[in-house]
């Protein structure tokens, strides 16, 4: 139950640094989150609304301020 809680919570109170696209230059739209186990840091998917291009990176508390 505790992971479904987890993909039920919002980002939280942390703004997330938003990558620019490879393609366009322009910010990128966070989309999700993808839980990870076993030590591993959560996947974070953003993607562009512009031209299309997806991007998925590990997070990490640098991504937060």
């Amino acid at each position: 139950m505790l992971a479904f809680q987890e993909l039920k919570r919002p980002v939280g109170h942390h703004t997330l640094v938003r990558p620019l696209c490879p393609n366009c230059g322009r910010s990128m739209h966070f989309t999700r989150t993808t839980p990870r186990t076993g030590g591993l840091p959560d996947l974070r998917t953003f993607s562009c609304g512009e031209c299309g291009v997806w991007s998925t990176e590990a997070a990490s508390d640098r991504g937060a301020a």
